[in-house]
Formats: structure tokens, C-alpha cells, sequence
């Protein structure tokens, strides 16, 4: 898909993608104003580097990446987080209280080095925000057959990573 270069481009992308890049958000800081203001940053930084994205990577894609990384910046920008900075709404279980948020993002981190921007994607849309694999084929405009054999090579790529670390998933849950 050629970069889009005017405004109704923008205005499409943020219509079609900003429901699913709120939840994103939300997901990952826990507070859904907060999410808000973390879309806006992303399209604001998707505007301003977009001429510069070399990957084939559809629009979809770079903005979530980015929607996820600004995310995650945010999280880690806290000094502390009470309950009162967690909207309960956007919470899931555990993954409200930051510790517990901040382990488990650092233990997907390392069992996902080396896979590509695309293979984190699928991952992520189907194992963290719960996208079908219907849902993620038409998002990522990529056949419903290769979003399947994404999903196979990441949960391939996951299990050998994890027994080469020799992780142990009950490891961190106990350690908090």
C-alpha cells in the first residue's frame, strides 16, 4: 500500500484504526483516558515519520507497533502506580498492579527476540487482544492460511526459546 499522503487518508486510518489501537493502549497502561492521549500520540507520531517507513509493513501494522512501544514507554515513565490510576474497566486481573505488568512485558520481550515485526503482530492481536484469525487477516490485509502459519512458527519459536532460557512461566508469578 503506497504511504497516503493526504488528510482523507488520515482521517480513514484513524476511523478504521483507532478503536482497536485504544484498546491497545488501554491493555497495557490500564487507564482509558490515558489510552486516549496515547492514540493521539501515535497518529501524531505516525504523521511525522511516515515518509520514512521503508518496510512493507501495512499502515495497520507500523501504527500498532508504535501505539505498543509509546505504550510501554508510558508504563515505564511511572514512578508508581495506585489503584486509583487503573481504571477497572481496562483492567485484566492481574495485569492491572504494574510489577506483575512490567514482568510479564519484560518475559515476552525475551521469548519473542528474533522474530519479525509481522510475526509480533499476529502474535499479539491473537494471544493478548484476542482477535480472531479472521479478524487479523482482514486487519492486516494477509490471507486467513498465512496468519495461521504465523501463529504456528510463533508458538514454535516460543516453546524452543523458552526451554534454550530455560524459563519456567510459574518462575515469575511466584517471584512477586
Amino acid at each position: 500500500m503506497p504511504p497516503s499522503g493526504a488528510g482523507d487518508d488520515l482521517a480513514e486510518l484513524y476511523k478504521r484504526h483507532a478503536p482497536a489501537l485504544h484498546r491497545r493502549c488501554a491493555s497495557i497502561v490500564g487507564n482509558a483516558e490515558e489510552a486516549r492521549d496515547l492514540v493521539q500520540e501515535t497518529f501524531a507520531r505516525y504523521i511525522s515519520a511516515r515518509a520514512t517507513f521503508t518496510d512493507r509493513a501495512s499502515p495497520f501494522t507500523v501504527l500498532y507497533r508504535i501505539a505498543t512501544n509509546a505504550s510501554i514507554d508510558r508504563l515505564r515513565r511511572r514512578k508508581t502506580a495506585t489503584e486509583d490510576d487503573v481504571d477497572p474497566d481496562t483492567r485484566a486481573g492481574d495485569l492491572g498492579r504494574e510489577p506483575h505488568r512490567v514482568d510479564k512485558l519484560h518475559d515476552l520481550a525475551l521469548l519473542t527476540r528474533g522474530l519479525s515485526e509481522e510475526e509480533l503482530t499476529v502474535a499479539v492481536l491473537h494471544h493478548l487482544d484476542g482477535y480472531t484469525q479472521d479478524g487479523i487477516a482482514a486487519s492486516l490485509d494477509i490471507s486467513r492460511k498465512t496468519v495461521g502459519k504465523i501463529l504456528a512458527k510463533f508458538e514454535d519459536h516460543v516453546k524452543k526459546r523458552a526451554a534454550r532460557l530455560g524459563y519456567d512461566g510459574q518462575k515469575r508469578a511466584s517471584d512477586g
